[in-house]
Order: structure tokens, then sequence, then C-alpha cells
């Protein structure tokens, strides 16, 4: 069994308020050309998607250049559901419910996946604080996710998650979703991103396998 972990990507998907909105242009049509095809306009961190270390760390790796390993494996999904700032201590005790491997990835349900049709969802976010992303590093997590549009809180100004984990050469999948359904299991996923030459990030679908 399948289950999909990742958000759509249409005209309708919440982006940042820094960023352009998604447009699909219809360029060709079965009528005039006798085939289908359409432009995106889109940020590459748009909807569920990888950020690389690029995104925050000068000369640092771009999505092409991450390792293809680091996109399949096990993942454990901890529970740190109702926190806003999520510490270690809230990571270290998800992770006593669960047999985490070093190696694997993780990811984080913080249920702010609930809030997506709200307008604080990106405004007031939850996300992970600097001792949190130094404990996620020095476990050996070979990337981390969240159902969040962002690993820091939103009202971070230094950004300390990204960049731990970023300089660290751990990629960052947001905007997760279903997280619910898998959390406190170790399970297989598969999370590959477009290969997006000198590109910070890339819009990703995730999957976990049952």
């Amino acid at each position: 069994m399948l289950i999909d972990l990742s958000r759509d990507i249409s005209e309708n998907t919440k982006v940042f308020y820094l960023y352009p909105k998604v447009s699909v242009i219809e360029w060709s049509k079965h009528e005039i050309h006798g085939f289908r095809s359409e432009v995106l306009y889109m940020i590459t961190h748009v909807s569920t998607h990888v950020d690389s270390p690029a995104h925050f760390i000068k000369n640092g790796k771009t999505v092409d250049q991450l390792e293809l390993e680091k996109f399949i494996g096990h993942v454990v999904t901890l529970d740190v559901r109702n926190r806003h700032i999520i510490t270690r201590e809230d990571i270290e005790k998800a992770l006593s419910r669960i047999e985490y491997k070093k190696g694997d990835a993780i990811f984080l349900c913080t249920g702010w996946a609930e809030k997506y049709d709200s307008d604080e969802y990106i405004t007031r976010c939850p996300g992970i604080n600097k001792e949190a992303a130094e404990y996620l590093r020095d476990i050996g997590a070979k990337l981390v996710g969240i159902d969040s549009p962002s690993i820091d809180p939103a009202e971070s100004t230094t950004f300390d998650a990204h960049k731990i984990l970023l300089g660290a050469e751990i990629p960052i999948i947001e905007n997760l979703c279903n997280l619910d359904k898998i959390v406190n299991s170790r399970v297989r996923y598969y999370a590959f991103p477009l290969k997006l030459v000198g590109c910070s990030a890339s819009p990703i679908r995730v999957v976990v396998e049952l």
C-alpha cells in the first residue's frame, strides 16, 4: 500500500509572500495543434518540496548534486503535535516510541497540515529550534521532513534549523501532509526531486510504502 504525502501544485497552492503565485498557462490545444501542453510558472520552493544546501549555504550543493540515496530508504515519523517550538527534548521523547536506526530519514508530524486552508498556515507555522536541529544532525538523520511550510518556526529571523541541517548536507522536505497516517512508525519512503541544475530546491513527490 502506498500513501502520498505530497501537496497538489495548482494556482491555489499557498506560497510565502516573497514568492510568486503558481500560474498554469495553456500553451497548445487539441483543437488547434492536435496536442495539449502547459507552461508552469512557479518558484522552486513550491508545495511539497526539498531544500538543498544551496538554499542557505553559499556554494552548497544544489538539488541536482544531492546523492540519490538521500531520497530513498526508511523514515520514522515522530509525533510532535501541539508544539509550536519543537525542542530536542520533544524529539528525544518521540524517538523513544520508535525503532530509529542511524541513517534513517525523520519526518515531524506537527499536526499543522490541518491548517492548510487557513491564513495562519504560513504566518504562524511551527518549527524546530537550534538545539533540535543540532540533535537531528548529531544522531545521523539523512533527511528531515515536516508538515509545515518551514522547518524554522514562522517568527524566526535567523533560520537556525535551515542553516544547521543544510550545513550538514541534510536535505529538508517542507509542506508534507498525511503524516498522521504513519505517525510512530518506521516505513520505506521514496522522495525523488526533479533534476533541476543549479537550483536550491525542487518540488517533490513523497510516497511511503506500508
